[in-house]
Formats: structure tokens, sequence, C-alpha cells
């Protein structure tokens, strides 16, 4: 057999199983369709970040959550804002379940309202060093206004003005402007 093609297929043989288990480990995209709009989740294995993108004719929203890091960061338009926070890693479902609730949300015949919900107060501060928080929220806010949202608990707080984003029909992300924040 000729030498060179014996290396072509040999090299074809280790690689492609390689290949294809880092795909298998790097992207998982499922979509979740209901009425009026989709939400679609893109979960990066290796870099232990979930991206949860909603499309509606009503608004639309992304969220990336970087269980690496600890950091989260929703742009909302069409207000064309980014809010980032630390993630709550109690109330929110861990990085291994998120593909078993998209399957599981898939399986329902009509939404339910989310089961948990955290509630964030904006702080007017805008932050300027985007890079340090991952190059998927770099890329996603670049060029907009971008604050910090602190949790807040209890009713002690005058929250003023909310926009409730619904993340896969599991947990609601509340951001709240108060009178200070204009």
């Amino acid at each position: 057999m000729n030498l060179p093609i014996l290396t072509a297929v040999l090299l074809g043989l280790v690689l492609t199983p390689a290949l294809a288990d880092h795909h298998q480990q790097t992207e998982v995209s499922k979509k979740i369709s209901f009425g009026g709009g989709y939400q679609l989740m893109t979960i990066n294995r290796k870099w232990l970040v979930a991206s949860i993108e909603q499309k509606t004719n009503h608004g639309s929203w992304k969220t990336i959550w970087n269980y690496d890091t600890g950091f989260m960061a929703t742009k909302v338009l069409p207000e064309k804002v980014c809010y980032l926070s630390i993630m709550n890693r109690t109330e929110m479902p861990s990085f291994d379940a998120l593909p078993q609730l998209a399957a599981d949300i898939r399986n329902h015949n009509r939404p339910r309202p989310p089961s948990k919900e955290i509630t964030f107060t904006l702080v007017k501060r805008t932050i300027r060093d985007l890079e340090s928080y991952g190059p998927d929220t770099f890329s996603m806010c670049r060029g907009l206004s971008t604050y910090v949202a602190y949790e807040v608990h209890g009713p002690q707080f005058s929250l003023g003005s909310c926009i409730k984003l619904d993340v896969l029909q599991y947990l609601a992300l509340t951001y709240c402007h108060n009178d200070n924040f204009v």
C-alpha cells in the first residue's frame, strides 16, 4: 500500500474520534418554542458557560451565565443595555442540570410560571473593563451601557420600575431601577 495514503487513513482514524469528542464537549444547543417566540440555550462545556437568548415580538434579551467565574451578564433590547451581576448558585440551576431542564420544558405542552425568582437593583455605575468578565460577556455587551446589578431580598427596597425575564420557565430574573438610577 502507498505510504502517504496509509498515513492519511491512520491519521483520519485517530483524529476523527478526537474531533467528534471535542465538539460534543464544547457546544450543546436547545431551542424551546412557545407562543410568539422562542428561547435558545447554548452550552459551552469546555468553558462552563451557558447562554440563553429569547426572541419574541414583544422584545428580545440574552443572558450569559459563566459558571467558571461566577458572573452573569444580561443584555436587554430594545433598551440596549447590559447588566452584570454575581450568580446566585443556590437559586440558579446547576450547569450539569441545564440540558435536562431544557428537555423537560420542551416536553410540557403549555408554559408555566418560573419556580424561582432573583431580584436585582441596578446601580448607576458603568462597567468599563468588560474584557475581565470573559470573551462572551465582552462580545455581547461591547458598545452598550453596562451597569452593575445587585441581588436584593425583601420589601425593604424601593425598587421602582422593573423588567422581568422568564428564563427557561425555571428562573425569573427581575431587574429594577430605583429612583436614583435615571
